[in-house]
């Protein structure tokens, strides 16, 4: 079940984060928060779509393309974007 509001939100990555790709993942330092989160690739090409422009709906449908999905991943991308509105990693 979806959440109200994810799906339709333009989520952008929140302010004062640092992303360095290492080895298979994605390090992100929120400066704010003083914390450090590890993505894995499909995290972190989420997050980078997180540009304020796209919808849920949208930033799937690109992850569908980037990975040749036969579906397209909506619950994963909500859930996806849901967790990373928990840790503030997203406006």
């Amino acid at each position: 079940m979806q959440s109200e509001g994810i799906v339709d939100h333009r989520m952008r990555k929140a302010d004062g984060l640092e992303i360095h790709v290492v080895d298979d993942q994605c390090v992100v330092f929120d400066t704010a928060a003083d914390s450090v989160h590890y993505l894995n690739p499909t995290a972190a090409l989420v997050l980078e779509l997180c540009d304020g422009t796209l919808t849920a709906e949208e930033i799937a449908a690109l992850v569908q393309e980037a990975y040749a999905l036969a579906a397209t991943p909506l619950a994963e991308v909500n859930g996806c974007l849901q967790d990373f509105k928990q840790m503030n990693l997203v406006a």
